[in-house]
């Protein structure tokens, strides 16, 4: 690692109204580093990040060196301009533009010569060619963004940002969360491309099995302060999650001995237009039903399905041995499913609305007085879970946006228990949530079992599937391909599973 700084940031500090988001925070990047933050959802890393790409303004006081001359970003572009790029843990792809538009669209867009009011799309669909040739992905440039899925739409956010060629700085923000292992090998790989050119890279992860394979140095936030500074080599993980939450996770996947009832939901002979094929599975009460298989084997199309968000070609769903025609997600609410989306941001959550109105969205008859919402009872009910589910928030008349990714997919858990769900559909429910927030979650989630309901979840995480979950039913190429009991957990089975619709027959 090169011993020369090419970012340096002394005593920088962020208040929000009602909260102090930064204190006094100081640190050094060196030139082909990879510099790792760590922390609790709500510990300021965000908030750090978004200052160095200028999204926010620190407080005065602080200072700011690029390369050693001051540097203050008057904006994303202005960062961008002087080499400091961002991959958010949010997308922020436009949906309903195509795959060269969004690659190109800050940067801007080659023109005809002579012609300079043209744009010359041959030349925009090479150069988008090669950015996202870079990562192997294998995409068709005319199609819009909103058809991926997440994971695919994060690889082209990662691309899209190590392709710049006066890359002084990148910031990771969760890079991984939504992408296979698989994907995960081609972006490390590039890492340490990225590292011999002598870009320094700033990368926050809350999987802990990623630090010490790709980190050099590790700074761990609490509470908006600095903690402590670790080499990755040499961490010790226990150590790491002490320093990062202020005590002992004794268990990290936490699960009681569950007893599974009767079949509470079942699906027979489910298809979608879309990649689903024939898929006949039960979920019971006091399970955990998890679902693996790889981005793209139609995982989360099935409970889309199931919810009512996309049509069903064919087949059924019976809910309590009884078939019910789940048309639509509100449809679905009516006979108590609840199902918490990947993609909190664009489906999950009412962006520009307090937090407590994102409660009770679910069930507002529970709140209405004469046909009328009363403001002060959505209160109080926020406040209740605020205190379950330890949401970190100000106030809950808070906009949901000011909360960090954790908080808001707690926020989304609290709707659906407010709306008295017997059948809870998680997908990616830990994705960008800290180990503490993991822990809590997973908790939250036996305990439902436990009460009887049911609980089907969708993870990319191996680890986690087999954690927490009851059976494992494994979907392959848009079928099922086998269910798992308990017993039987194994990575190498459940891959095994997982690539058997993809082999030549």
């Amino acid at each position: 690692m090169n011993q020369e700084k090419v970012l340096s940031v002394e005593n920088i500090s962020k208040t929000f109204p009602g909260v102090k988001a930064l204190n006094d925070i100081s640190l050094d990047l060196y030139k082909g580093e990879v510099l790792v933050l760590v922390g609790e959802n709500g510990a300021g890393k965000s908030t750090f990040v978004k200052i160095l790409s200028g999204i926010y303004t620190a407080d005065e006081g602080g200072k700011m060196t690029l390369d050693g001359k001051a540097y203050t970003p008057k904006g994303i572009r202005d960062a961008n301009s002087q080499g400091i790029y961002i991959i958010h843990q949010e997308l922020n792809m436009i949906p309903d533009m195509t795959i060269t538009e969004n690659l190109l669209l800050a940067q801007g867009f080659p023109k005809k010569k002579g012609m300079k009011c043209f744009v010359d799309w041959k030349e925009a669909d090479k150069q988008a060619q090669a950015i996202i040739d870079q990562m192997d992905l294998k995409y068709d440039l005319h199609a819009r963004v909103e058809t991926l899925s997440v994971a695919n739409q994060q690889m082209l956010e990662i691309s899209k940002a190590i392709s710049q060629e006066n890359a002084k700085v990148i910031i990771m923000d969760e890079p991984t969360a939504s992408i296979t292992s698989q994907e995960v090998d081609k972006l490390f790989g590039y890492i340490h491309k990225l590292k011999a050119r002598g870009i320094g890279i700033i990368y926050i992860s809350h999987r802990l099995e990623e630090i010490k394979r790709i980190g050099d140095r590790i700074i761990v936030l609490r509470d908006g302060t600095y903690v402590g500074e670790k080499e990755a080599a040499t961490v010790d993980v226990d150590e790491m999650i002490r320093m990062m939450v202020g005590r002992n996770v004794t268990q990290y996947y936490p699960k009681s001995e569950h007893k599974a009832g009767e079949v509470a939901l079942e699906v027979e002979g489910l298809s979608l237009h879309k990649l689903v094929k024939n898929v006949s599975l039960q979920a019971r009460k006091g399970e955990v039903l998890g679902i693996g298989g790889l981005v793209g084997a139609g995982r989360t199309e099935l409970v889309r399905g199931i919810f009512g968000a996309d049509k069903i070609a064919s087949g059924r769903v019976l809910i309590d041995g009884r078939q019910v025609k789940l048309s639509s997600p509100k449809m679905s609410v009516k006979h108590k499913i609840a199902f918490l989306t990947e993609d909190r941001k664009i489906l999950g959550l009412l962006m520009g609305q307090s937090i407590w109105s994102n409660v009770v969205i679910s069930k507002l008859s529970k709140l209405g007085r004469f046909g009328f919402l009363t403001e002060g009872r959505g209160i109080r009910v926020s406040d209740d879970y605020k205190e379950q589910l330890k949401i970190r928030m100000p106030s809950s008349r808070s906009l949901i946006e000011n909360l960090s990714g954790g908080n808001q997919q707690k926020v989304i858990f609290a709707r659906w228990l407010f709306s008295d769900s017997d059948i809870f559909i998680f997908d990616e429910p830990t994705r960008g949530i800290d180990v503490g927030a993991k822990t809590e979650m997973y908790e939250l989630i036996d305990r439902l079992v436990l009460d009887g309901k049911t609980v089907i979840l969708i993870s990319s995480d191996m680890m986690e599937l087999m954690g927490i979950s009851d059976r494992i039913a494994v979907m392959s190429n848009g079928s099922l391909a086998g269910v798992l009991e308990r017993d039987d957990f194994t990575q190498e089975k459940i891959m095994e599973l997982a690539l058997e619709g993809y082999l030549e027959k």
